[in-house]
């Protein structure tokens, strides 16, 4: 029998499109294990394509799936692309204040889709060399380009229902089509991402070494 947990998922999983490919292309690049997604809402996703995947959200429909016993492994090990078993945590709350109660320098992946400035606030939770996935919802990938924390690694790209990684020409992309690049302060502002003139799916960083 189906968990009401196990609809929410799938259900949100539909509504939004399927992104496991996204987090294999991901996983293949970087070899990441362990991934933090803050602002996850019910993708469950990204445990289909990582062993070990920490969810953050404040959202209440979230923390009530999340809580029924066995409904998001039982959906991962099924849906799972790697060969051991599942590793999935959860944690409550607004990830502005909440990830700053997590553990320093923890996870391989962080996770930026559609959740606000993610970036600003996960960069600690990173190991160094670490990396983050983001988009340019809500001006994070942005606010990663002018964040000194980390440099642009690759550039995806969603076509024809596959993601592809590009590595090549990476000095043409976070170029906006009106110069100069909105400083820290002008994004928030703004609130939304900028228009740049080679636009991306998402765009994949990395942290460096030293911080």
């Amino acid at each position: 029998m189906t968990s009401s947990a196990s609809t929410e998922f799938t259900e949100y999983v539909r509504h939004i499109g399927d992104r496991t490919g996204l987090f294999l292309a991901v996983a293949a690049h970087t070899g990441a294990r362990r991934a933090l997604y803050p602002g996850s809402y019910l993708d469950l996703t990204p445990s289909y394509a990582l062993p070990d995947v920490t969810y953050l959200d404040s959202d209440a429909r979230a923390r009530k799936a999340f809580a029924e016993p066995g409904a998001a492994l039982g959906l991962a090990r099924r849906h799972r692309h790697y060969a051991q078993s599942p590793r999935i945590g959860f944690v409550a709350g607004d990830y502005r204040r909440t990830l700053r109660e997590l553990p320093a320098a923890e996870w391989d992946l962080a996770i930026s889709l559609y959740a606000g400035p993610v970036s600003e606030h996960v960069t600690r939770c990173l190991k160094p060399g670490g990396w983050l996935l983001v988009n340019n919802s809500h001006a994070d990938a942005g606010l990663a380009a002018v964040d000194p924390a980390y440099r642009l690694a690759a550039a995806v790209h969603h076509r024809t229902g596959a993601y592809r990684l590009t590595t090549d020409g990476l000095d043409r992309y976070l170029q906006p089509r009106t110069p100069p690049h909105p400083t820290r302060e002008q994004l928030h502002a703004a609130g939304r991402g900028i228009a740049y003139t080679r636009p991306a799916t998402a765009y994949l960083f990395q942290v460096g070494a030293a911080r």
